[in-house]
């Protein structure tokens, strides 16, 4: 007995394979659209003042003069003020609870500088070596919106991870 298909009823397989293959290409590719369309509506952009730069390149304990030499002028202000230094970029002033928890009290000299709406700020210790720094800014990051092939292509790459392992 010989059967016929008729053309309604058999479709090939490779017919079937394009027919996922394009609604699955069509998904992925708007889940990329969307991705980089969140990316840049909320992703900061923040160009690193020369302020920044060079305090985080200013190494710890060295003296008041050297820091003062690496950031090319003398501090705008110098205030003293007791705290506990967490890390080289954080410091806890004596009023609060956590400084007297987290280690010995000390008084630090601290060294501002301010470059348009940049601050940059040394705390020197009472043997006037540098003990921490930290710059900020009195502004948010400002957001422009230029388009950075690798960061997305990065940022792709860690949802891939993230999704697929």
């Amino acid at each position: 007995m010989k059967q016929s298909f008729g053309s309604q009823d058999f479709k090939p397989m490779s017919v079937r394979v394009k027919r996922y293959l394009k609604i699955i290409l069509t998904v992925l590719g708007c889940l990329l659209l969307m991705t980089v369309g969140i990316y840049f509506k909320y992703a900061p952009r923040h160009q690193v003042s020369e302020l920044e730069s060079i305090t985080a390149r200013i190494p710890l304990g060295i003296s008041t003069a050297q820091a003062d030499a690496h950031l090319g002028t003398p501090p705008d202000a110098v205030s003293q003020t007791r705290g506990t230094l967490l890390n080289s970029t954080m410091l806890v002033t004596a009023d609060n609870p956590l400084s007297a928890e987290q280690g010995d009290v000390q008084l630090y000299s601290l060294r501002t500088w301010r470059r348009g709406d940049t601050h940059a700020t040394i705390a020197v210790d009472e043997s006037g070596k540098v003990a921490g720094r930290w710059s900020w800014s009195d502004h948010p990051p400002r957001r422009t919106m230029h388009l950075n092939l690798n960061e997305i292509t990065n940022r792709a790459n860690a949802l891939w991870q993230s999704l697929f392992g």
